[in-house]
């Protein structure tokens, strides 16, 4: 960052280049499938009911919403202590 250069302006260029290397869509899509395959652990859902989104809040953090259908749950087994 030179002196010039406001500290902002440094961030938002720094947030630009990295955005070029980051595809939210595709990130959202390979933690949606992970998601998925652990919940397919405890109930019985598919892929459709599976709703899921990720954001940045007003701070910049990244929000991963999910939201998911299910008719049933699976039956746990007894687990040995």
């Amino acid at each position: 960052m030179s002196i010039m250069e406001p500290r902002g302006l440094a961030r938002l260029k720094q947030v630009l280049i990295n955005d070029k290397h980051f595809n939210p869509v595709k990130f959202n899509e390979v933690l949606a499938s992970d998601v998925f395959k652990t919940l397919q652990n405890y109930m019985e859902i598919t892929k459709e009911d599976i709703l899921s989104r990720l954001d940045i809040d007003a701070e910049g953090n990244y929000v991963f919403r999910c939201k998911v259908k299910c008719n049933r749950l699976k039956i746990m087994g007894i687990l040995n202590s």
